[in-house]
């Protein structure tokens, strides 16, 4: 299965406080997974470091480190890109027919544009998100939610 990990995810596997630090641990852990994000979460998960790392208690630049190496060219997660203006042009569509937020949108409309081109034939692809509205549509759209 390959999966795209939204920065929802991502950031909680850092976090250790954060509510589904285990699971996104496991998942970022997990070699049977093929992990996917876009080029925005790296700016996404470093912002929620940087906040956390304001109420004091985590490494922040040793988290900033093992995120640029997680999502690095031998990293577990690998960065994915589509042509930006199909990628708006997608989020502009989820924006306006799911009513999702920006972000949620363009992660989504990444995940959708490149998902089929990185999975080998009968390869299940899903999206792993914390936003149960962005689970919803990635159902709608058929990704299988992790």
């Amino acid at each position: 299965m390959i999966v795209y990990v939204d920065s929802s995810v991502l950031a909680r596997a850092y976090l250790a406080d954060e509510q589904g630090h285990r699971e996104a641990a496991l998942l970022l852990d997990d070699t049977d997974v093929g992990l996917v994000t876009g080029t925005w979460t790296r700016i996404e998960v470093s912002g929620a470091i940087v906040r956390a790392s304001a109420a004091g208690g985590i490494d922040r630049a040793g988290l900033l480190e093992l995120l640029d190496s997680d999502l690095g060219d031998a990293g577990r997660v690998a960065v994915v890109t589509a042509d930006q203006a199909e990628i708006e042009a997608k989020a502009l569509t989820l924006v306006r027919e799911h009513g999702l937020r920006a972000m949620d949108a363009w992660h989504l409309a990444v995940a959708v544009l490149t998902l089929p081109d990185l999975a080998e034939p009968g390869e299940e692809t899903g999206l792993a998100t914390r936003d149960e509205k962005q689970g919803e549509v990635a159902q709608a759209l058929g990704l299988v939610l992790v």
